[in-house]
């Protein structure tokens, strides 16, 4: 999510926290009187309904977008976080000698980062040399069609793949970068 819309999503939320804190503190210091509304004598006044669902829709209004932001942004540091401990690992082996040991530490440390179904994912690529179709992927034992949707977007997201349309279903690709890295 880019930054203009999370800064939409605050901007949303505070008018209704303020209108929240108003309807609370009118709510409070309203004391009950005893005036009669619509013509009955005796009867105690209270807060209108049409207040209680305003509140519950500024409550939703102000929790939903201030808890979305601040997820989503601790999911980014923690992927730029892993991203750059990535990089740094892998710069730091290319800096070894030996190029069968470099290409199998490389993969082994991209593997690490990775869950269980991404890892599958990744496996099935390095074994048809960097492209293989979605519907391949999900007859893998232990995947189905949600799981290899999920993981080939987090994959997706990460850019270690990129995906294009292949007919019914979805051609998978290592991006140049990781190919490089993982095939060579």
């Amino acid at each position: 999510m880019n930054i203009k819309n999370k800064k939409w999503l605050l901007l949303i939320s505070i008018p209704a926290i303020i209108g929240i804190f108003f309807i609370i503190f009118f709510s409070v210091s309203e004391t009950t009187t005893h005036r009669a509304p619509w013509g009955h004598a005796g009867c105690p006044h209270m807060t209108p309904n049409y207040i209680l669902w305003a509140s519950v829709l500024l409550l939703i209004f102000a929790i939903v977008p201030i808890s979305y932001y601040l997820i989503s942004q601790k999911l980014g540091e923690k992927l730029e976080k892993n991203m750059k401990v990535i990089s740094k690992l892998i710069n730091k082996n290319n800096q070894t000698p030996k190029k069968e040991a470099k290409e199998i530490n490389n993969k082994n440390v991209i593997l690490k980062f990775l869950n269980p179904n991404e890892r599958k994912i990744l496996e099935k690529l390095i074994e048809n040399k960097g492209t293989v179709l979605q519907s391949e992927i999900s007859r893998i034992e232990g995947m189905t069609k949600l799981k290899t949707h999920r993981a080939v977007k987090d994959l997706e997201r990460k850019g270690i793949i990129n995906t294009e349309s292949h007919g019914k279903t979805n051609r998978i690709i290592l991006t140049k970068d990781i190919k490089d890295i993982i095939l060579k």
